[in-house]
């Protein structure tokens, strides 16, 4: 079958490799879309995310082929999200109630950890179906469930954060993470949200999906205007960091209000400063999301059905999986700018 292969950055390969076997206690998947990820493209783009060969994809859907013996959370002909798997219930983290940061989750991830086997495939095997496969109710359309990833991140980054009923928050970075970030941040009862992108598609993005306002970080008078809107408190009670740069965590702490959140959403592998000195009066404080828990997919989906959540804000562009390495190399040039583009194995 047909995979596309991560050797490195600006190293993809397609590759001809077997369909996978069903043994005990696995799933097989027919892959329907597979979202191509900011993480793939940060890993396609800058050395340091992946030092290791994969096969990449790990926001999919699709429909279950078969089942091995011992599997009776999917049958047959399931709609189902593949996402990673989960807590292994015996590491310190699992046992302590934080299940999505296990210490032995990441290496077993599809598509990301070291030498797995991704859905940018036709097909893809569930080593852990009781974890890693959920179904997809009724009401919920395959194109809206696979951007169960990209939403649960934001998602679980509001959850994970002190934001409450009537606070300001700022949001840098409208891309899908960012978006995500806006929409919960405005469920949980956020007052304002002023988002920042230097895109102004991204921005008309965030007023879609809730953003009170939507400014451009690279202008003085733009940040001037968010500056005067938090006035009252000096600043947002929690500012989310979605862009994954540098620059973007220095406007968060300059827009914080003393005592506030910074909570850092954006994956990168380039450093940045903090200087104790100019921060440490203030008292911020500065919290890391990685990504969701099962309970929280679930969550989603439920939100989804009922109309509550929005997926008609993601920009979406669907193309054939051997379309694979041309649209990465022109979503990581900024040529391409969607939210996700959604690979085809069956096209």
């Amino acid at each position: 079958m047909l995979a596309v292969k991560y050797h490195g950055p600006k190293n993809l390969e397609y590759v001809d490799i077997p369909k996978p076997e069903v043994l005990p206690g696995t799933a097989l998947v027919k892959i329907k879309y597979c979202g191509i990820c900011g993480t793939d493209v940060h890993a396609y783009s800058i050395p340091g995310i992946f030092d290791w060969e994969l096969v990449l994809g790990h926001e999919s859907v699709g429909i279950v082929e078969a089942v091995g013996a011992g599997v009776d959370n999917v049958k047959v002909g399931d709609r189902v999200a593949v996402g990673p798997p989960g807590d292994c219930g015996k590491c310190y983290a699992c046992n302590t109630g934080h299940p999505n940061v296990c210490a032995n989750a990441f290496p077993e991830t599809l598509g990301i950890g070291p030498n797995t086997q991704g859905a940018y495939a036709e097909y893809v095997l569930s080593r852990h179906p009781q974890n890693e496969l959920f179904v997809i109710p009724d009401r919920v359309e395959f194109e809206q469930a696979v951007l169960f990833d990209v939403i649960g991140v934001g998602f679980h980054a509001v959850r994970r954060s002190e934001l409450k009923v009537g606070d300001n928050a700022v949001v840098t970075g409208c891309g899908s993470v960012g978006l995500s970030a806006i929409q919960a941040a405005k469920l949980a009862g956020a007052r304002n949200v002023i988002a920042f992108d230097l895109n102004e598609t991204r921005r008309e993005m965030a007023l879609q999906a809730g953003a009170d306002y939507a400014f451009d970080s690279t202008s003085e008078e733009d940040v001037a205007k968010a500056r005067e809107i938090l006035s009252h408190e000096g600043g947002a009670h929690v500012c989310f960091e979605a862009a994954g740069h540098p620059t973007s965590t220095t406007l968060c702490e300059q827009l914080c209000m003393a005592g506030g959140q910074v909570l850092i959403i954006g994956s990168d592998a380039r450093p940045y400063e903090l200087v104790s000195a100019a921060l440490g009066p203030r008292e911020l404080d500065f919290k890391l999301s990685f990504t969701y828990t099962k309970e929280e997919i679930y969550m989603l989906f439920q939100l989804i059905a009922s109309g509550k959540w929005k997926t008609d804000v993601y920009t979406i562009e669907k193309a054939p999986l051997k379309e694979a390495i041309a649209k990465m190399e022109q979503l990581s040039s900024g040529e391409l700018d969607v939210a996700r583009v959604l690979l085809m194995p069956e096209a």
